[in-house]
């Protein structure tokens, strides 16, 4: 994240010393977390924005039901970071603040957990008893690439006037989870059996995240107009 403000300090000096663009700059906080807005007006009714936010949630203990015909459960530590990086187009169709926003954006939550066993479980027919494996470490990504994003919103575009304006998001962005998990074997079964039983949990886990592959996006935030 402090990479993500230096850019968009960075940019904002340099597109202010551009006397073809008017810019503004803002912060907000919403549903993919709290950050930076720095956009530029690049026609009479269209701005580009470019957006970074980010938070940090502390560790959370979680039991996480696993298997299939037999579940077990995995106590679990859970690391959670939340944020999303965007580059928008906001189209303001009328004399006012609302705009149409359509563009790319990369949610970059994740979630890193470490976990044992501690219930016999069985995974496409292979049981496994907590003794079997070591422990079991792994990574949730939301988002591996950029996609699309649209929605609506509300807010002084930049160079209207110039000063501070209440702003706000409401809108839709795509995601594609992934889940990956890791564990050894301690005895009982074969490396390749633990391998194959942890592909079935993360096959399991991608389908309950099937939910989240439109994520909603809501944010209001306090923009300065240039």
């Amino acid at each position: 994240m402090k990479k993500g403000i230096w850019l968009v300090f960075g940019l904002l000096f340099f597109v202010s010393n551009v006397n073809a663009l008017d810019v503004g700059v803002g912060v907000k906080v919403g549903t993919v977390g709290a950050g930076l807005n720095l956009s530029a007006a690049i026609t009479e009714n269209v701005n580009v924005r470019l957006s970074l936010t980010s938070v940090d949630l502390d560790d959370e203990d979680e039991t996480l039901d696993v298997g299939d015909t037999i579940e077990g459960e995995l106590d679990a530590e859970v690391d959670l970071d939340f944020g999303a990086n965007a580059l928008l187009f906001d189209w303001y169709v009328f004399k006012g603040g609302f705009h149409l926003t359509a563009g790319m954006l990369r949610h970059t939550g994740e979630a890193d957990l470490t976990g044992e066993l501690t219930s016999t479980a069985t995974f496409d027919g292979t049981v496994i008893n907590p003794g079997d494996i070591g422990t079991v470490t792994g990574e949730v990504k939301l988002a591996d690439s950029y996609q699309p994003y649209i929605g609506i919103g509300w807010g002084r575009k930049a160079g209207k006037g110039g000063g501070f304006s209440v702003t706000a998001d409401i809108g839709i962005a795509l995601l594609d989870p992934s889940v990956e998990l890791e564990a050894t074997t301690t005895g009982g079964l074969s490396q390749s059996e633990v391998d194959a039983s942890l592909k079935e949990m993360e096959k399991d886990a991608e389908d309950e995240l099937d939910d989240f592959e439109a994520w909603p996006v809501l944010s209001v935030g306090l923009n300065y107009a240039f």
